[in-house]
């Protein structure tokens, strides 16, 4: 695993305030194979993994940092969405609720799909 993974399960692992020992209680494996994933870039099973993304509620891209997005990014589209005349008010009050639901999440999947309806929307 890269670098920006292993940051990430320790950034996702520390977003859900668990420990460590914690989740290797939760996932049935050694607090030191959840050492490993998190310092020297050990790999997981799938089966680690998708127990992994129940865990901490994200996708498998955004798990293992696939299709990053960056905060620019998302003011870019942000902004283009809002200032769009095309999508009436009351729609873009929905889609914004939900984009930010998607945000708390950290889930990349819910944002493309928005990403994907505004411009839609927009052509």
């Amino acid at each position: 695993m890269d670098q920006i993974i292993i940051e990430n399960l320790k950034n996702l692992r520390k977003s859900k305030k668990i420990t460590q020992e914690q989740l290797a209680e939760k996932l049935d494996i050694s607090r030191s194979k959840v050492s490993s994933w998190e310092t020297k870039g050990r790999d997981m099973s799938i089966t680690e993994a998708i127990k992994l993304v129940n865990i901490y509620e994200v996708s498998m891209d955004n798990l293992f940092e696939i299709n990053r997005i960056t905060e620019d990014e998302y003011i870019k589209i942000s902004e283009k969405f809002l200032k769009d005349k095309n999508i009436k008010l009351n729609e873009k009050v929905k889609i914004v609720e939900f984009i930010l639901d998607s945000l708390k999440k950290n889930n990349i999947d819910e944002f493309y799909e928005i990403y994907k309806m505004t411009q839609n929307a927009t052509k």
